[in-house]
């Protein structure tokens, strides 16, 4: 199965934009982390923020978060594989990186994400060993 056919598609932010922003649309869409894409007309993927990322940076910082940028709290670089690609290399960059979600890109443009979720749903065994792997502390 190639990513293309289980990738979501993507919602995404700018570096410019504030947490606040950022978080809005995590509650929204009821998701965990918003890809931070260099431009709505590009969508070049510079960073991924989670809402783990956000809370321990506000934590850190004791800032507002109508004061931060998105930019400030996003983790870089950027693992990704490309819609092409077989989702068994993609589940083994999530694994070597130790990732929840994976994005996906065409050409270096932002078109999806997959998330260990997605995998679970294909009902296979590699979601659960998946699952083990990222969660065993480094």
């Amino acid at each position: 199965m190639k990513c293309a056919e289980l990738m979501n598609p993507p919602e995404a932010c700018q570096p410019q934009d504030s947490l606040q922003q950022l978080l809005a649309a995590l509650q929204r869409d009821n998701i965990g982390s918003i890809p931070i894409v260099d431009s709505f007309q590009n969508w070049r993927p510079m960073g991924v923020v989670t809402d783990r990322d956000a809370a321990l940076f506000l934590g850190r910082t004791d800032r507002r978060v109508s004061e931060v940028a998105c930019r400030e709290v996003m983790t870089t670089p950027v693992i990704s594989c490309e819609e092409t690609d077989d989702v068994k290399d993609a589940v083994e960059l999530m694994r070597q990186h130790k990732l929840r979600r994976i994005l996906v890109t065409n050409q270096g443009k932002l078109t999806g994400i997959i998330s260990q979720a997605d995998l679970a749903r294909q009902k296979s065994g590699v979601a659960k060993k998946l699952v083990e792997d990222v969660s065993q502390a480094a």
